[in-house]
């Protein structure tokens, strides 16, 4: 289980710094082609590929929401990517869909209790903005402290959501992939 958790915390931050610095590089498709890659491995090793899948809707509609309110509110702009001004660009997106595939491994211990996860949130969105801004993906716009606490209360608020909804289909704690527990399987018998 330890493995499988690390390998998919591994493929996330893969695809999380394939959007970031693609989009920071004026080429954000090569982030979102490696991300939707990404999701496609994890949904191919998954052994409940349905549950999966809604998740990863989830979190591409509740991300879309939390970047439009965002936007709306004139918390940061985009360094390219952005195909309609009003809406979040498509490697956004897939960070938020390729995010949801750590919700049932590498974060299944902080998303299934509601109040770690919004702590989590709360911190963890300023801090991936702050990151993205940094490696040249997004510029936050002043205030820079409202625009913090817009993301934090955004975060947080998504997270719960996830928190919830996570509980409730997670029929197998710590599920997972068959490839990786196959293989794993074979390893400890030796």
């Amino acid at each position: 289980m330890r493995h499988t958790r690390l390998i998919n915390y591994a493929i996330y931050q893969i695809g999380w710094f394939a959007c970031v610095l693609g989009a920071a590089s004026q080429r954000p498709w090569t982030g979102l082609v490696t991300a939707m890659i990404l999701i496609g491995v994890h949904l191919v090793l998954s052994e409940e590929r349905t549950i999966e899948v809604r998740l990863v809707v989830l979190a591409t509609t509740v991300g879309a929401v939390v970047e439009m309110i965002q936007i709306a509110a004139g918390t940061y702009r985009f360094t390219s990517g952005t195909l309609i001004d009003s809406l979040p660009p498509p490697w956004l997106l897939a960070m938020w869909a390729q995010f949801a595939t750590t919700f049932r491994f590498s974060l299944r211990g902080v998303i299934t209790r509601p109040v770690p996860a919004m702590l989590f949130g709360a911190a963890g969105g300023p801090i991936a903005f702050l990151a993205g801004e940094g490696l040249g993906a997004v510029t936050l716009l002043p205030p820079l402290g409202y625009g913090l606490l817009r993301l934090s209360i955004s975060w947080a608020i998504a997270l719960a959501v996830f928190s919830v909804v996570v509980r409730r289909v997670s029929s197998e704690p710590g599920a997972h992939y068959v490839a990786m527990r196959k293989h794993w399987n074979c390893v400890e018998a030796r």
